[in-house]
C-alpha cells in the first residue's frame, strides 16, 4: 500500500483499484456533512483554487444526481457527475463518480464517504473504487491529490468562517 501526505490530506492506495483520501476538520461532523452535501455550501469549497466552479447541482437524495463543472483559466471544462446510492445522515454517503473532459470520459467509480467525529473534530474518509487499475492510476496521475487538497483546504476555511451552517 502506497501512502502520501499532502499538507493535511492523507492519500493511500490500499488496492490496485482504490484511492483513499483522509482529512480531519476542526468541526462537528453534522457541520462537515452539511458543508459537503448542500449546493449552497459546496459552491464555496469545491474544486481547484485556480478554477471557477461554473456548474454546481446537487439533488441530495438516494437516486438523486450531482454535477460539478470546473473551468480552467484557459477555458477547458472538467465535469464530475454521479448518482447518490446511499445516504446515512450525517455519517455516510455512497455514490457513483463519473469524470469527463474534452476527449476523455471515465467509467463510473464507486465512492464511499464516511464522516467520523471524535472530540469535536471530524475525519472525512473518501474511498474511490475504480473499475480497474488503469483508471485508478490515471486518476492518481491527473493532479487529483493537489486538487483534492485544495478542495479540502477551501472547505475547512469555509466551515471555520461559517460555524452555524447546520
Amino acid at each position: 500500500m502506497a501512502a502520501r501526505n499532502s499538507r493535511k490530506l492523507f492519500v493511500t492506495t490500499p488496492s490496485d483499484r482504490e484511492i483513499v483520501l483522509r482529512r480531519t476538520f476542526d468541526a462537528p461532523r453534522a457541520l462537515v456533512f452539511e458543508a459537503w452535501t448542500r449546493a449552497e455550501h459546496v459552491r464555496h469549497g469545491y474544486g481547484c483554487a485556480a478554477f471557477d466552479l461554473v456548474v454546481c447541482e446537487v439533488d441530495f437524495k438516494v437516486g438523486g444526481h450531482y454535477r460539478f463543472t470546473m473551468r480552467t483559466p484557459e477555458g477547458a471544462e472538467h465535469t464530475m457527475t454521479g448518482v447518490y446510492r446511499e445516504i446515512v445522515w450525517p455519517s455516510r454517503i455512497v455514490c457513483t463518480e463519473h469524470y469527463e473532459t474534452e476527449g476523455f470520459r471515465s467509467e463510473d467509480a464507486i465512492v464511499t464517504i464516511e464522516f467520523a467525529e471524535s472530540d469535536g473534530e471530524t475525519t472525512l474518509t473518501s474511498t474511490v473504487l475504480h473499475p480497474n487499475r488503469a483508471q485508478r492510476d490515471g486518476h492518481l496521475n491527473s493532479g487529483m491529490e493537489q486538487g483534492a487538497g485544495e478542495t479540502y483546504d477551501r472547505l475547512a476555511d469555509f466551515i471555520a468562517s461559517n460555524l452555524a451552517l447546520a
